[in-house]
């Protein structure tokens, strides 16, 4: 009878936990369907007050004509057609192809007949061609009383002895140009700086440009005899152009010096249809 009684509390129990964990359907709640209800009128109401309306007429926008008055832009400062102008010369000249030196300037110039000399075995003679490669010695008493040595010294260009200077002398080299200086393509300007009486000084443009005196970019040159003033002459060549640096030293003076030059190309005369 126990047992019995027993088995019938198991099964009553087993059911009761079936109805409690059993997954029954949730009832939709009033408070769900009246939220619902608010959408759809709410929907409703955001509706267009026009959609229905037989007196709407859409209206086409038409694109602004262009007024009779209106004239293209143009450029009209004479500055700025030149600057545009000699931008596009420089394009045409490309930077850094300068003039092609003729039979005519190598005759001319027994500093430049030794650079096209010392081309043919550049191994050899690498002091006239390369700032890189040392100078040959100077000798300041074969300067003074071997006339021989003294010509061979003037008639030769090396870049690097705008480098070399005497640290001992009692004289320094002075400017006497000013630092910075202009000038146009086709065009010449004076460097100038004061050294001892007789004595040579070398001149190096590490941007292009040519020097006269030997039609390089360097050259060498002995100083007035009453003054002292060594003059060399910058010239402006096509393929050249802004700031040139050039160094400037003597071997018989304390010192170097620093001077640019500023390389213009020359402006074209403005048309009259681009006024």
């Amino acid at each position: 009878m126990k047992q019995k009684l027993l088995k019938i509390l198991a099964v009553v129990a087993l059911t009761l936990f079936a109805l409690i964990t059993w997954p029954w359907p949730e009832k939709k709640t009033p408070h769900a369907t009246t939220s619902a209800k608010t959408e759809k009128n709410s929907t409703e109401s955001r509706k267009p007050l026009r959609n229905g309306d037989p007196n709407f007429k859409p209206v086409p926008v038409k694109k602004p004509e262009p007024s009779e008055n209106k004239k293209a832009f143009r450029v009209t400062n004479p500055d700025a057609i030149a600057f545009n102008e000699t931008q596009e010369q420089a394009l045409e000249q490309g930077p850094g192809l300068t003039p092609a030196l003729t039979e005519e300037e190598i005759t001319n110039s027994p500093q430049l007949q030794s650079v096209v000399k010392a081309l043919n075995n550049p191994v050899e003679n690498g002091s006239a061609i390369s700032p890189l490669k040392a100078p040959m010695l100077f000798d300041k008493d074969k300067f003074a009383n071997d006339d021989a040595w003294r010509q061979k010294y003037l008639t030769s260009a090396e870049p690097a002895r705008a480098f070399k200077s005497d640290p001992n002398s009692n004289i320094k080299i002075e400017r006497v140009s000013p630092y910075y200086l202009e000038v146009e393509q086709g065009q010449e300007v004076q460097i100038q700086v004061k050294i001892g009486k007789s004595q040579p000084a070398s001149i190096l443009s590490a941007d292009l440009g040519q020097i006269k005196e030997s039609g390089l970019t360097f050259a060498t040159v002995i100083s007035d005899a009453s003054s002292g003033i060594a003059t060399f002459t910058f010239k402006g060549v096509k393929g050249t152009f802004g700031d040139s640096n050039i160094t400037v030293a003597s071997p018989s003076a304390r010192g170097k010096l620093k001077f640019v030059v500023h390389t213009k190309i020359p402006k074209k005369e403005i048309s009259d249809n681009q006024k």
